[in-house]
């Protein structure tokens, strides 16, 4: 094979193929870096064991820690609890920032009679994040 005139050397056609492949490849990362990054939410994790506990003559107290494991702050509202057949809301007090904690303490006047025989109650906890299950540990007094 002879090199005809007017053609490229193999160092100046090797230097010439790198080159476009590191701007395809600059601009590859530079589509998953800027747009392809998910939209920012909220997400709520529960925390160690949840517990309930009698309060009065049949009332109770579940109590439940949560934890924000999602990227963006989850704003202050309501929080529900729907456990053994009733429905208690309260507020969430302040704006769960990412990788902050809180504990919520849901009071009823009534149900524990539903409860006291029972090991663990399982309940339905409503944020403004999405709703996730809790089994809540039943902790009967002495």
């Amino acid at each position: 094979m002879k090199a005809r005139r007017g053609d490229l050397s193999g160092p100046v056609l090797a230097i010439l193929v790198t080159l476009v492949l590191l701007a395809i490849g600059a601009a590859i990362i530079a589509y998953f870096v800027l747009l392809g990054a998910g939209p920012q939410q909220g997400v709520i994790a529960v925390v160690g064991q949840p517990t309930i506990v009698k309060a009065g003559s049949d009332g109770f107290v579940a109590s439940v820690t949560i934890k924000n494991v999602g990227s963006a702050t989850i704003p202050s509202s309501s929080v529900t609890l729907n456990i053994a057949g009733t429905e208690i809301t309260i507020s969430l007090g302040e704006d769960l920032a990412p990788g902050a904690t809180t504990t919520l303490s849901f009071s009823s006047d009534s149900g524990w009679s539903s409860i006291a025989t029972r090991e663990t109650v399982s309940g339905a906890l409503i944020t403004q994040a999405g709703t996730l299950e809790v089994v809540f540990k039943v902790i009967k007094p002495s």
